[in-house]
């Protein structure tokens, strides 16, 4: 009797064990099968964001290189330079006299009343300073006119050198009835102070890495002023320096267009700050 019932329990639990066996193993399936897809669909993800990393790595690693690039090619911002890093930086700004129209007489009257620099000339404005001179000397200062003495100090106190020699240019003693042209008191000052190089217009050597042989070559080439040469592209200048013999490989008109583009433009600050940042007109 327990036999019996022993074998009918074996058999039927076996078809339960056996049902149990293939559920459980199509549960397993299932769960790879999920679980697979998800791992596949993860890794794909992570391998798009790992793509794109390396992309924007990249990007970064080239506009670093672009950035030291331009650091190292040319001076950043060479007009906004300051005070403190330009040829102008010997200057005092009690010199009065870097002024068109003041000399050393007119710069003892002025400080005389307490205009002891730029800041305090440009402070004036002309009706004050006329007054001022009448009450020094009405007859001998009558011819002197002062109205543009306080937009030149303003300009000194902004370092807005070059547009003071310009301003300088179109003056005459100081004032604005100038016919032509005219020489910039402070260029004039800054060439004699040696901060400044004085250049015949139109010579090449005034470009740092042309000297006589190379400015005659230039010449032969039809490259005569500091526009032609600004204007001729530096593959054009190489042409022409390897033409003429290989002692002139190892020169680098890279350059040179740059210095002469700032030398048509007669602006010697920048040019002479730019050449103070190559090395032989590299």
């Amino acid at each position: 009797m327990k036999l019996s019932i022993l074998s009918d329990l074996f058999t039927n639990c076996w078809w339960w064990l056996l049902l149990w066996m293939f559920l459980a193993f199509l549960l397993g399936w299932l769960l790879r099968k999920i679980f697979s897809s998800n791992d596949s669909e993860c890794c794909d993800e992570l391998d798009e964001w790992k793509k794109k990393y390396a992309n924007l790595e990249i990007q970064y690693n080239n506009l670093h290189l672009s950035k030291e690039r331009v650091q190292t090619v040319t001076p950043t911002n060479l007009a906004a330079k300051t005070l403190a890093t330009t040829s102008f930086a010997k200057l005092k700004d009690d010199n009065l006299q870097i002024i068109e129209g003041i000399g050393p007489k007119m710069e003892e009257v002025l400080k005389k009343h307490s205009v002891t620099n730029w800041a305090k000339l440009a402070s004036q404005t002309p009706d004050e300073l006329r007054k001022l001179l009448d009450e020094e000397n009405p007859t001998r200062y009558k011819i002197i006119d002062p109205r543009t003495w306080p937009d030149q100090a303003q300009l000194a106190v902004n370092s807005k050198w070059e547009d003071l020699i310009a301003l300088q240019k179109n003056l005459d003693t100081g004032r604005t009835n100038a016919v032509g042209e005219t020489d910039s008191k402070l260029e004039k000052m800054m060439i004699k102070l040696g901060l400044l190089k004085k250049w015949k217009k139109d010579d090449l050597k005034a470009v740092e890495g042309i000297g006589p042989k190379i400015e005659s070559i230039f010449h032969e080439n039809g490259i005569n002023t500091w526009l032609e040469l600004a204007n001729t592209s530096v593959e054009k200048l190489k042409q022409i320096l390897d033409s003429a013999g290989s002692k002139f490989k190892l020169a680098d008109p890279g350059t040179w267009p740059k210095q002469a583009q700032l030398a048509h433009e007669e602006k010697w600050d920048e040019l002479k700050e730019y050449q103070d940042f190559l090395d032989g007109g590299k």
